[in-house]
């Protein structure tokens, strides 16, 4: 009887905390136009102890319902969109990715990747805050050339992000936003729009590719659906009052914070099994 309370106790508990982290993650992301992936997974992992291709699998499925909720109030109520072409060319190119990475998502580990994306990412982060300028690696002049090589620029870089989305279990508005702000010249909340309308397709896309790798836990989706949601309708909302500098500024700060969190990581991993090892060095002794 007390293990059976005990077990139902730590499941309302287990319950409490996925409906509070998917809330919250859902505010915040659908403010700034990303879809939480990076939150999702490294907490599924690090708080829920989930395997990572398990983690991945929820974080996709969950993100599905916050981009909903913030493309259709992005679209509909507080911007104008960019115009439709770049839809049209960016979400196929975004699932064919999907597709391409959820072949070889069981071949080796994504610590490679991490890295490219943490970099890229600190890059983005200090050409969206201006603190450096980086001419030969983000320039902003495809407005230039023709719509069939911009097209094409932006297919390229569609499949790469699908790829990466199901790799990492990340909607990639963190690739996206800086890409079409730096690269495509968007405005904050043009490129927030197109963020939100393409990563609800690419996560839909990419989780259906994870549940049929039997990566999905729809326990676990069920206590973060509703309550994702509420947060992406109240984020959204929130969203559409600020102005665009103060969005991009924020945007910026929370790439360096994710990007060093991404590039410390092995760091953390050394400095934890250092204190295992002592620990273990004192018990013996």
């Amino acid at each position: 009887m007390l293990l059976k309370l005990t077990i139902n106790i730590s499941n309302n508990f287990h319950k409490r905390a996925l409906n509070l982290l998917s809330f919250f993650v859902a505010l915040f992301s659908a403010g700034i136009g990303i879809g939480g992936g990076t939150i999702f997974v490294s907490a599924f992992i690090s708080v829920f102890k989930f395997d990572f291709k398990r983690a991945a699998g929820i974080s996709l499925a969950t993100i599905i319902s916050i981009t909903f909720v913030g493309a259709v109030s992005h679209l509909f109520f507080f911007s104008n969109p960019p115009p439709g072409k770049y839809f049209l060319v960016f979400i196929p190119s975004c699932i064919i990715g999907t597709i391409i990475g959820s072949k070889f998502i069981h071949k080796g580990n994504n610590q490679w990747l991490k890295w490219i994306f943490a970099i890229f990412l600190l890059i983005a982060s200090l050409r969206i805050l201006k603190l450096v300028d980086f001419p030969f690696l983000m320039f902003s002049s495809l407005s230039e050339i023709s719509w069939i090589h911009e097209a094409i620029f932006i297919m390229a870089f569609g499949i790469i992000t699908g790829i990466i989305a199901t790799w990492l279990g990340i909607g990639c508005g963190l690739l996206i936003i800086p890409f079409f702000v730096i690269v495509m010249d968007f405005n904050v909340h043009e490129a927030i729009c197109l963020s939100l309308t393409t990563m609800f397709f690419l996560t839909t896309s990419a989780t259906l590719m994870h549940h049929k790798l039997a990566n999905l836990d729809f326990k676990s989706f069920k206590a973060l659906f509703l309550l994702s949601l509420v947060g992406a309708v109240t984020g959204s909302a929130i969203s559409g009052l600020l102005p665009g500098f103060f969005l991009k500024q924020v945007f910026g700060i929370i790439l360096i914070m994710i990007a060093s969190t991404y590039l410390l990581q092995p760091i953390f991993r050394v400095i934890k099994i250092n204190r295992e090892t002592r620990k273990t060095l004192y018990k013996e002794i």
